[in-house]
């Protein structure tokens, strides 16, 4: 025991001399385990800066002086003593637990001896006494609880068996024994440690959820604050979130390794898996983080590159370990730093790669120990530090198929260098914005500065002189106006829209799917590292530029009046097909879509209608009664209409959309007025 608590003091020491609260915690409830009740770690000074106990202790002990021991044993460190490891021993209740977990062990030995003294002949009287006197003194030691004896007292009465009996079965098993027992006790204490770490996790990820779910709820009314104290709000909130799920599954992973280990085999926690991201939605907000945390220091600068070069560049990596790994690098290099100095972070593409540099005019580090860092347990500059960071770093990098360089000249600073593999970006990432001549931009966002970046771009392309209408809008009101006002215009346009619009309760996306505009719209979103959104997007075949990048997406005319992608007109056809039974509707909706310009095509019959729909366009806007009349149903129509490749299909009814079932075919319920006016 006490072997155990002097292993343990060197970790103990490297942890406090980092103020690392958590660690030290963590390490007296390893020393403590269940056989020492009381575990204290006391300071030689006065508080460390970081140090928030002034001791610290761990566990409880019983009150009966008379079985307890009281233990402790100074923490040196380069020569001097920072503090004193105290701990107690309650001998009653560590008596009572061997007594518990040997009793069964000690009387299936005893069965075994005397079964085996039957059987021998009456040359072996000599052993029968040796073990007789063994197993008299075992018990001896039961009585005084002198537990820790035990063993060695089994291998000593070997030991001094006949010497024709020491090569025996029997003198080996005894033998095996004892190894038994302590690879048992040596187990027995690995699986405390894991249970105690699987605790404290679980513990802190579910301490986490409620005061995550309060901030949660205020994020919700920060409406009101700009752009840039909304983007830090919800970058911490995702941190704090991501550590705590971080921490549920390591929890989850220490619990495959004790049922694992009870089965007898091995089991690796578990990992978060590796996914194509936008490296710059990953740097930006953690950077923004590190500016935060290091205000403090007044001398150091911390920039992120993020430019033309830096945009579109994708990578396949665990998002969480790559904040992780990169923080821990932005951390390195303020340190080297001391009180003044520059940190800066930048992307660029390179023959196929992603090279991601962290740089720094520091101290700089040594040629001998430059060649070392990296490897485990190499450190350089840090008090107490274990060199795992850097380690962690480079593994990670590797296991993404990349590499991690470092570059340093003493007096000059320090350069890490992350090479990854980039990927292609993903259907929902706006690589480029092409203009055809003669094209509608319209711009939705709530922040004049985007505006100003929008019009500044365009206008250095002269998108004017190619005869593109450029069209800014603050408020969800004036983007319908346009729809409603130029329906002929707003069919072609090309829409920029952010996401959340302050002062309305409309988002861009509701909007665009309010509005049928699909994939004529593009979002413009701080919030684009964000799987709901994505998802949303996706689904409305919405793409995405993050906000950050608004400045340096490439931008070109089109060399030809046909329009892109997003603008392509529809085949030759009706603007819009209305089937319903009620002339009245039908007169009405004729008039409407007259009054806009529209040409609306309208059928009293199903059985008319579907005669005529195989020659419409399959992006035609169809809008369809509930009751035709005969049992007919338009949802069944537009079920099958989709199943041909229909996609803009409208159930104009009375009837209200919470009472109708889910219909995934439906684009959208509207009413019996005309939608268009």
């Amino acid at each position: 025991m006490a072997a155990s608590v002097l292993q343990a003091a060197a970790q103990f020491e490297g942890a406090y001399l980092r103020s690392d609260v958590y660690q030290t915690q963590r390490i007296l409830w390893q020393i403590k385990g269940e056989h020492v009740q009381q575990m204290s770690f006391r300071p030689a000074v006065g508080n460390r800066s970081g140090w928030i106990f002034r001791d610290l202790v761990i566990g409880e002990i019983p009150r009966r002086t008379w079985a307890q021991r009281h233990l402790s044993l100074p923490v040196i460190s380069n020569g001097a003593q920072i503090g004193t490891l105290e701990y107690s021993i309650d001998w009653f209740e560590l008596n009572k637990f061997s007594l518990t977990q040997n009793l069964l062990l000690f009387a299936t030995v005893t069965t075994f001896v005397l079964c085996l003294l039957i059987l021998s002949n009456i040359g072996t009287i000599k052993t029968l006494v040796l073990m007789e006197d063994g197993i008299a003194e075992a018990n001896r030691l039961i009585e005084s609880q002198e537990y820790d004896m035990i063993p060695q007292t089994i291998q000593n009465r070997v030991s001094r068996l006949p010497s024709g009996s020491i090569g025996t079965p029997f003198a080996a098993l005894s033998s095996r024994l004892v190894e038994i027992i302590r690879r048992a006790s040596d187990l027995e204490t690995e699986l405390r440690l894991s249970k105690a770490v699987s605790t404290i996790a679980a513990q802190v990820a579910h301490d986490i959820r409620s005061p995550l779910a309060a901030l949660d709820s205020v994020t919700k009314d920060v409406a009101q604050l700009p752009e840039e104290k909304r983007v830090i709000i919800r970058t911490a909130v995702s941190r704090i979130r991501d550590i705590a799920n971080d921490l549920i599954e390591k929890n989850r992973g220490l619990d495959a390794m004790g049922k694992d280990a009870a089965r007898g085999a091995p089991s690796p926690a578990a990992a978060e898996p590796a996914s194509i991201q936008l490296l710059s939605g990953l740097v930006d907000p953690l950077i923004t983080e590190k500016r935060l945390q290091f205000r403090p220091k007044i001398g150091i600068e911390i920039e992120a590159r993020l430019d033309a070069a830096a945009y579109g560049l994708f990578a396949k990596v665990q998002p969480i370990e790559f904040k992780r790994v990169l923080s821990n690098l932005v951390n390195n290099s303020v340190e080297a730093c001391d009180e003044k100095g520059l940190v800066m972070v930048s992307l660029a593409a390179e023959a196929g790669c992603v090279l991601l540099k962290v740089q720094d005019n520091g101290k700089g580090i040594p040629p001998e120990i430059l060649a070392k860092l990296g490897q485990r347990g190499e450190t350089h500059g840090k008090v107490g530090g274990s060199g795992l960071g850097l380690h962690h770093a480079k593994t990670s990098i590797e296991s993404w198929a990349g590499s991690l360089q470092m570059a340093s000249e003493v007096g000059q600073g320090t350069t890490v260098t992350i090479r990854l593999p980039q990927a292609q970006p993903p259907e929902w990432f706006v690589s480029r914005l092409e203009i055809p001549p003669g094209g509608t931009i319209v711009v939705l966002d709530d922040d004049a500065s985007i505006h100003q970046i929008w019009q500044g771009r365009f206008d250095s392309l002269r998108v004017k002189e190619q005869g593109v209408e450029l069209l800014h809008f603050s408020t969800p009101a004036e983007l319908r106006g346009f729809v409603r006002e130029s329906p002929a215009q707003a069919r072609w346009a090309l829409y920029l829209t952010d996401y959340e619009l302050v002062g309305h309760k409309e988002t861009g996306l509701g909007l665009v799917e309010e509005l049928g505009l699909g994939e004529r719209a593009i979002l413009i979103t701080s919030r684009s590292e964000e799987k709901s959104i994505l998802a949303e997007c996706q689904r409305l075949k919405v793409r995405m530029i993050p906000k950050g990048l608004a400045g340096f997406v490439p931008i070109s005319i089109s060399a030809s009046p046909v329009r892109p992608e997003t603008q392509r007109p529809r085949q030759s056809g009706p603007d819009a097909v209305l089937l319903d039974d009620d002339a009245l509707v039908r007169m009405n909706w004729k008039g409407t879509a007259r009054s806009k310009g529209l040409n609306l095509i309208a059928f009293a019959k199903p059985q008319e209608f579907l005669a005529a729909v195989a020659g419409f366009p399959k992006d035609t806007a169809i809008y369809l009664d509930s009751k035709l009349g005969d049992g007919i149903r338009g949802e069944d129509i537009a079920k099958d209409l989709h199943a041909q490749g229909f996609t803009n299909l409208y159930l104009a009814t009375g009837y209200d959309q919470d009472s109708l079932s889910p219909m995934p075919w439906i684009k959208k319920v509207v009413g019996k007025a005309p939608p268009w006016g």
